[in-house]
C-alpha cells in the first residue's frame, strides 16, 4: 500500500491529502489537532490494501488553507462532505481520533447517509478531569490577549511540551521528543485566532448528546491511561450509541494512532471483519 502526495481545492480553498487509489472502499482517517496526515500514516500502513486510505489535512492545518468562515465543528463537517463530493465518493469508512472525532461525530449528525462505518479513537467529548479543565483556562485567557501575546502563548515550547509529556504514555522517549517537536512546530503555522477557534470547538460543549441521534455501525477505541479523553465520558458516549463496540487498550494514552499504530489497525481490521 503507497500514499501518494495530492493537492485539490474545496470551495477555492487549497486542501492537501494522501491517497492510495482505487477502486476499493473508501476509508477517510481524520487527525487530531495540533496535527496533520502524518499522525496517522503508521496507522495506514497497517490497515492492508483493503481499501482506498484517504488522509486529508484538514483545514488550517498542515499544508491545507484555512476555511473560509469560523473553525467550528459545523463548517468542518461541511467541508468533509466537499471533500468527499471532490472525490465522488458516496460512501466511506470514516476514522477520527482525537478532534478528528468530534468532526467525525458531527459528520455522521448531518451526513450520516454517507457513512459507512464509523470509528471513533480517543474521542474527546466533553470538559472532564484536572488536565482538560486547566487546558481550557489556559486557552481562555490566551482568547482575550492581544494577537502577538496570543502568539507567544500558543507557542510556547515549554507549555507544549509539559502538555506532552502528560498525552504520549508510550516507553519510546525518541518517539516522544519527536511528536513534540512536530507538535510545536504545526502550532507555529496556525494563526492564534485560528488555533482558539478550534480549542474552543473542543470544550464549549458535550457532543454525548449529539449520539442519539446517530444510526451508524461505531466502533470507540480508548486508552486505558488517557488524561484527554477519560473513560467515564466515552463509556456514556457509547452507552447512547445505538449500535457501538468500545475497545479499551490498557496502559496506553490519547495518541494511540502513534503509540500503537499496529494494534490500533488491528482491532479495526477485526471489528469491520466481524471477528470482534
Amino acid at each position: 500500500m503507497k500514499l501518494k502526495a495530492n493537492k485539490g481545492r474545496i470551495n477555492g480553498k487549497k486542501v492537501f491529502y494522501l491517497d492510495s487509489g482505487g477502486r476499493k472502499p473508501a476509508m477517510i482517517l481524520l487527525h487530531g489537532f495540533p496535527g496533520n496526515h502524518f499522525g496517522l500514516t503508521a496507522l495506514a500502513e497497517h490497515l492492508g490494501d483493503g481499501y482506498r486510505l484517504i488522509i486529508p489535512d484538514l483545514p488550517a492545518c498542515g499544508a491545507s488553507d484555512p476555511l473560509d468562515g469560523k473553525h467550528n465543528l459545523k463548517n468542518y463537517s461541511d467541508w468533509l462532505n466537499s471533500f468527499l463530493e471532490s472525490l465522488s465518493i458516496k460512501e466511506a469508512i470514516i476514522i477520527g481520533h482525537s478532534f478528528g472525532s468530534r468532526i467525525a461525530l458531527v459528520f455522521a449528525n448531518y451526513h450520516g447517509d454517507k457513512i459507512k462505518k464509523l470509528i471513533l479513537i480517543t474521542p474527546v467529548l466533553k470538559v472532564d478531569g484536572l488536565f482538560n479543565r486547566v487546558l481550557s483556562i489556559y486557552y481562555g485567557i490566551t482568547g482575550m490577549l492581544p494577537e502577538y501575546l496570543q502568539k507567544m502563548m500558543l507557542s510556547n515550547g515549554f507549555g507544549k511540551t509539559m502538555g506532552d509529556k502528560i498525552i504520549f504514555k508510550s516507553s519510546d522517549l525518541r518517539a516522544q521528543e519527536a511528536i513534540i517537536k512536530r507538535d510545536i512546530k504545526e502550532i507555529k503555522k496556525i494563526k492564534p485566532r485560528i488555533s482558539i477557534e478550534i480549542f474552543d470547538e473542543f470544550y464549549k460543549f458535550s457532543l454525548i448528546p449529539v449520539s442519539k441521534l446517530i444510526k451508524n455501525d461505531s466502533l470507540v477505541i480508548a486508552g486505558g491511561a488517557d488524561r484527554i479523553s477519560p473513560l467515564g465520558p466515552i463509556q456514556e458516549l457509547v452507552s447512547q450509541l445505538p449500535s457501538a463496540k468500545l475497545e479499551i487498550m490498557e496502559n496506553c494514552g490519547h495518541l494511540l494512532p502513534l503509540e500503537e499504530p499496529k494494534a490500533t489497525a488491528a482491532i479495526i481490521e477485526k471489528w469491520l471483519n466481524g471477528a470482534l
